[in-house]
């Protein structure tokens, strides 16, 4: 008796170890490139290449189309799925697409997604409170950031008094609590998968750097309410495919859309769930069906993020990494000073104690 081939998909992004992960979960083998080419991406993809980049700067085109050619070779992939690394760079995904089907946001509307003009008219047309944006040098650069265009990670945004660029833009800061919406999009219809509060690691050059986030948190009724709008609002203008998040400022006022990201993000990690694979989800979506409940709302909090190196740091030969880490690099190795050495998690039964118990993993692993 012969047993069907389990379905298979070509993944990319940073680090492609959450969406190999979620994929095994859910009994589908990924094809992955990467980064890093860490030991837990060996564990979960049944094959994978590293693409040597600096983080965050996004992948080169030929070098990461050579990459999945050689992955597919004598494989029938459903499509290719895309992680945190193309934000600034759609034209890659429209060349991805010309091989292989997209397994989520076309790239077209990647693309309107992360222009801020297009954002901010989008906003403005449904009603959502969103920060003002600008081109040009502000007057008042201390109630300003600067950001870069397509730019993940935290590490691209700067004070408002950094020179103007063409791939930047100015847009006002807004004080309050950094609250993410995870949803899953078909189309104009999304289903909630929770909220995560997210939290920078500040470094001297990299003042919001990402630093970690912890879910699901509780939400007042009258904050979820005006942010599910708000995404219905946007999805209503910019229909979008598969695993998304909206990330937003919640202070004394009604929440402020800050973002839109149409891929696997860095939460996958606190929303996962054995008995709803998010990656299962995101392909459901890309068919047009959409879970009937929230996933990963059950169970402990956990909370997910990057431990940096604040000076060089050397990993000896045969050193073990701890339980609670991921994304663990092949020792020896060594970080220089402002490089992830490896994602921190942890699990609570408040957020609180998530995050506490991260930060105390946090500092263990770079001593």
């Amino acid at each position: 008796m012969s047993t069907a081939p389990r379905p298979t998909i070509l993944t990319a992004a940073f680090s492609a170890r959450q969406i190999a992960a979620s994929a095994q979960l859910a009994g589908i083998d990924a094809l992955a490139v990467d980064f890093f080419g860490d030991l837990d991406l060996r564990d979960h993809a049944r094959k994978s290449e590293v693409l040597r980049g600096h983080y965050p700067d996004g992948f080169s085109s030929e070098a990461l189309i050579a990459a999945l050619e050689r992955l597919a070779e004598g494989e029938e992939p459903l499509g290719f799925v895309y992680g945190a690394g193309f934000e600034d760079r759609p034209e890659l995904l429209e060349a991805i697409a010309e091989r292989w089907p997209i397994l989520g946001t076309d790239p077209a509307t990647a693309r309107r997604l992360k222009d801020p003009e297009a954002i901010a008219a989008i906003c403005n047309d449904a009603g959502i409170a969103h920060p003002e944006i600008r081109r040009t040098r502000p007057g008042d650069p201390a109630k300003w950031l600067s950001k870069k265009i397509g730019g993940s990670g935290g590490s691209h945004v700067v004070r408002g008094d950094a020179p103007p660029s063409p791939d930047r833009y100015y847009q006002r800061f807004v004080v309050g609590e950094r609250i993410s919406m995870a949803f899953v999009a078909a189309g104009s219809r999304y289903a909630c998968l929770g909220y995560s509060r997210q939290w920078a690691d500040p470094s001297q050059d990299e003042p919001y750097r990402y630093g970690g986030a912890v879910g699901p948190v509780p939400v007042a009724a009258d904050a979820d309410a005006a942010m599910r709008r708000d995404v219905a609002g946007i999805l209503d203008r910019l229909p979008l495919t598969g695993l998304c998040s909206a990330d937003f400022v919640v202070g004394d006022d009604a929440p402020v859309l800050l973002e839109v990201n149409a891929r696997p993000g860095a939460t996958l990690d606190v929303f996962e769930d054995p008995a709803q694979p998010l990656i299962a989800l995101h392909l459901a979506a890309v068919r047009g069906e959409l879970p009937s409940r929230g996933a990963g709302t059950t169970g402990d909090v956990r909370a997910s993020g990057l431990a940096w190196a604040d000076r060089p740091l050397g990993v000896p030969a045969g050193f073990q990494w701890p339980d609670w880490t991921r994304d663990r690099s092949h020792p020896p190795t060594r970080f220089a000073a402002g490089e992830p050495i490896c994602t921190i998690v942890a699990a609570g039964e408040t957020a609180e104690t998530a995050e506490r118990l991260f930060h105390a993993r946090t500092r263990r692993i770079g001593d």
